[in-house]
């Protein structure tokens, strides 16, 4: 799949936690952090795609038949449907197939990475944690060098984000465009019309429960838990090659500010594209081996885990996860492999 940053905003997530009142960072809402976060984390796709923008643009025309991915993991009375999915998607982005529309049908129960009440208890569970981090942070600024602090700043306000609300957040969220403003147009695509959202709607009308397949706040705690000591390290030596003018020529942290806009992702997804390799668009340093860990391998090896188990209750079940765990060596599908279990691709 090409690199890509998806949107930050969650589907039904983003609206309903928008209403409670959590701790703070300094000078912003903690809440809009995890509202973002909790997106991301659902989604897991690359992280460096500008999200679309108001308009119809051509680059969104659909000339094709959408056939996005699925395969199927069985034995002789459970069948468990694996589909890959975007989170926010554009108006009119048509990604559904005869056949998904087939299991959906079939599947008695929808499993996502979590969903809207579990996330919402999990995230109240951890809010105290979450609060405790952010108000022991140091600014970013007062991390950094003073022969830096300058260049950080012009950085941040090049992309049209306010300096304060960068600056408070842990670089491991900074760096997933999460957690801030930004004077640009708003976003094309909608959260509401994301995978998940939909499928979580269509359950729920029919019926037909919904569960979770991780602790999400757990994981949302794993990774605001990340060493900066190293990030901070790197990103004062992004600063310090890059001569401070033209933002097109930074290439570390906080670069996808500055990434052209692309729909590669989008349509790849819907033509069932899988990538051999998953690239998160952070590199290949600290900051990328961290994400790496947390957002992909860590979980991967844990719902391989709990597919396995799975198999051993009836029924079908329909899986609805982030396309990018199901590319690169270390997808679920790999892990699933690990442990003897091959799914099968059907679409």
């Amino acid at each position: 799949m090409a690199q890509a940053r998806e949107g930050v905003n969650g589907p039904l997530l983003a609206p309903m936690l928008d209403r409670r009142r959590v701790l703070q960072f300094p000078l912003i809402s903690m809440l809009r952090v995890l509202t973002r976060l909790a997106a991301l984390l659902l989604i897991c796709v690359p992280l460096t795609a500008s999200p679309l923008r108001a308009g119809t643009p051509v680059a969104l025309q659909q000339d094709y038949d959408p056939a996005p991915a699925i395969w199927r993991l069985s034995d002789d009375d459970t069948t468990i449907y694996l589909f890959g999915t975007i989170h926010m998607l554009p108006p009119g982005f048509r990604w559904r197939s005869p056949l998904f529309d087939t299991v959906i049908e079939e599947a008695d129960e929808l499993v996502l990475e979590s969903s809207t009440e579990d996330a919402m208890a999990s995230l109240a569970a951890y809010e105290s944690k979450y609060g405790a981090i952010g108000a022991s942070r140091l600014a970013t600024s007062q991390q950094l060098s003073p022969a830096v602090r300058d260049k950080w700043r012009t950085l941040i306000e090049s992309s049209g984000s306010l300096f304060e609300e960068v600056d408070a957040l842990p670089l491991p969220l900074m760096a997933m465009g999460i957690g801030y403003s930004s004077v640009g147009e708003p976003s094309l695509s909608r959260p509401e019309l994301g995978v998940e959202s939909v499928l979580e709607a269509e359950f729920a009308v029919a019926g037909k429960p919904i569960r979770s397949i991780e602790d999400h706040g757990a994981v949302m705690l794993s990774l605001m838990r990340i060493n900066e000591r190293g990030l901070i390290a790197e990103l004062e030596s992004d600063l310090a090659r890059w001569k401070g003018k033209s933002p097109a020529n930074y290439h570390g942290a906080g670069a996808f500010l500055y990434e052209p806009e692309t729909w590669q992702m989008e349509h790849d997804w819907a033509r069932g594209v899988v990538g051999e390799e998953f690239d998160l668009g952070l590199g290949h340093g600290k900051l990328a081996s961290a994400f790496d860990n947390v957002l992909l391998a860590r979980r991967n090896r844990a719902w391989a885990g709990w597919l396995d188990a799975r198999l051993d209750q009836p029924g079908t079940v329909l899986v609805a996860v982030g396309a990018g765990h199901f590319e690169g060596p270390r997808s679920v599908l790999a892990m699933l492999e690990a442990r003897g279990l091959k799914a099968e691709r059907i679409e």
